[in-house]
């Protein structure tokens, strides 16, 4: 017993007396900080008003009083405990009502964590009881690691109540053993088909996102939220960008394509983002149509925003109707309005934003303008019927061939060509034409495609996949080599309706097809 009284009751003294003090500053920083990250929100006067007086007001009251009434030393750190239980539970209470899609700021999940350590250090003080502080520099050091094993788990308790709370997320393990086919197409909570790296298709739902082991069919990793929505998502040089909407712009995380690991995520001020695309070590976040807002563009690597560019024209904002990236030059077709209808793309430089170049077209239909990204250069595609197509450099804009497009679905290649999908119902071809000289390097007929629409494209190594539907609703894929036009696909992909829906990714191994109905939050995925 005089073991306790000499030693350890000193010790818990001086332990709650640093939990009081260090649970006072976190209270008052907490109430100067913002409580939302969006509109940088604090709380009334009068409410933080009520916190202070039930917190460090009366916890520093408390310590008078108790210096001068001894006696009563007891009933005054209860007294104490019990208004610092009052004020963490009414700092939770408000902490909670903040909107998650307005984002959780520091200053609610700290000030209820400096509630709470006030409040367990009068309860320490309560149980030490009235006597001396630790006289020696011993005790002190074990009351300076226990002070900062709280600081610790405080730091955890905010970073948990701010964003842990809100996601759901797992990593990937080893990838399945090799053999046993999987049956498609299988179901997918889903609303976008993000891309396909190596032996994962990558998906997006309205919660987040999933990646889906090829061989297998099994969820490899996730990243999932229950507090924002997300916007849309793309795969940039084996990461995966995610826009999720908050109330004013968007959080965008990063996450290692392979292992699902996250690499950053940051907030932005922008409007509603609808693509997301990668320029070298840049990725440009941008909206579409009317109202498309700022384009942004971001470190792949750090999340910092490296610039931002409004697409506006002649005193006016401008539709955003397309994008491509090279390495290093952003073009983005728009239509602008001000003054009539000017179909114009302009090229942005992908480290800064500045503006490079310009290109003007006069249109003689509602057709909007297209760009591709072919090579070391873009391709303009203008008209309807005709439809016109232009190479221009994409350092410069320096305006090359000019050439007739040879189809209603255009799918640019790695190595300059664009290969075009007619549909026909004499001749259903695919033709690929040298973009810088106009030239077209080959033409193949398409049996049996006369009724058939194409739908989607994508190339990838030496390979083209052209996704066809026919007035059925039945879809095929057709691949096709790049080099010659030589066919390696036709298979028929299994449709539960006429799936209006539907989209395409590849890499030189696989072919993804996601089908989905009008609306809805399920894809079916097929492999190839």
């Amino acid at each position: 017993m005089n073991l306790w009284r000499s030693a350890v009751r000193p010790v818990i003294r001086g332990t709650g007396l640093v939990a009081v003090v260090a649970g006072t500053i976190a209270v008052v920083t907490g109430l100067a900080l913002p409580w939302t990250l969006a509109g940088s929100r604090h709380l009334d006067g009068v409410t933080i008003a009520g916190i202070v007086f039930l917190g460090p007001l009366l916890s520093g009251l408390c310590v008078a009083y108790a210096r001068t009434e001894p006696r009563r030393f007891r009933l005054t750190a209860a007294v104490a405990a019990v208004a610092g239980l009052a004020a963490t539970l009414v700092a939770i209470g408000l902490a909670r009502l903040v909107e998650p899609s307005a984002g959780v700021g520091l200053g609610g999940p700290v000030t209820v964590a400096g509630a709470a350590a006030a409040t367990l250090g009068w309860l320490l003080i309560l149980t030490g009881g009235p006597g001396a502080l630790p006289g020696s520099a011993r005790p002190w050091l074990t009351i300076a690691a226990t002070a900062l094993v709280l600081v610790v788990v405080a730091g955890f308790a905010v970073d948990y109540a701010r964003e842990g709370r809100f996601v759901d997320a797992t990593t990937a393990g080893d990838p399945p053993s090799a053999g046993g086919d999987q049956t498609w197409p299988l179901p997918y909570v889903g609303v976008q088909l993000v891309g396909v790296h190596e032996q994962l298709a990558i998906v997006r739902a309205e919660d987040g996102v999933r990646a889906i082991w090829l061989a297998s069919g099994a969820i490899a990793w996730r990243y999932l939220r229950s507090d924002l929505p997300t916007q849309t998502a793309g795969l940039v040089n084996g990461t995966v960008v995610v826009a999720f909407g908050t109330d004013d712009g968007v959080l965008v995380t990063a996450l290692d394509a392979g292992s699902g690991q996250v690499r950053f995520s940051e907030r932005y001020t922008a409007g509603k983002m609808a693509s997301v695309h990668g320029a070298g070590r840049t990725v440009v976040l941008a909206g579409s149509g009317i109202g498309a807002g700022d384009l942004l563009g971001i470190d792949a690597t750090t999340g910092t925003l490296l610039w931002r560019w409004t697409p506006a024209r002649n005193g006016g904002p401008c539709d955003i109707t397309d994008l491509a990236t090279t390495a290093e030059t952003v073009a983005v077709a728009l239509r602008c309005r001000a003054q009539g209808v000017d179909d114009v793309a302009v090229g942005l430089t992908a480290t800064t934003g500045a503006e490079r170049w310009s290109w003007h077209t006069i249109q003689r239909s509602t057709a909007e303008l297209r760009v591709y990204a072919t090579g070391d250069g873009f391709v303009t595609v203008t008209g309807a019927s005709p439809r016109r197509a232009v190479y221009m450099s994409a350092d410069t804009g320096t305006v090359g061939t000019r050439h007739d497009a040879a189809g209603a679905l255009a799918v640019p290649t790695a190595g300059g060509l664009l290969l075009y999908a007619e549909p026909s119902g004499e001749r259903a071809h695919l033709t690929a034409v040298d973009v810088r000289t106009g030239a077209v390097k080959w033409d193949v007929g398409l049996p049996g495609l006369g009724s058939y629409q194409p739908l989607a494209g994508t190339a990838a190594g030496d390979k083209a996949y052209i996704l066809w539907r026919g007035p059925d609703g039945r879809l095929r894929l057709i691949g096709a080599r790049t080099t010659d036009g030589g066919s390696t696909e036709d298979r028929t992909i299994a449709c539960t309706t006429r799936c209006p829906e539907v989209a395409l990714a590849a890499t030189a191994a696989h072919a993804v097809v996601t089908t989905r109905e009008d609306k809805g939050t399920e894809l079916f995925l097929s492999v190839t």
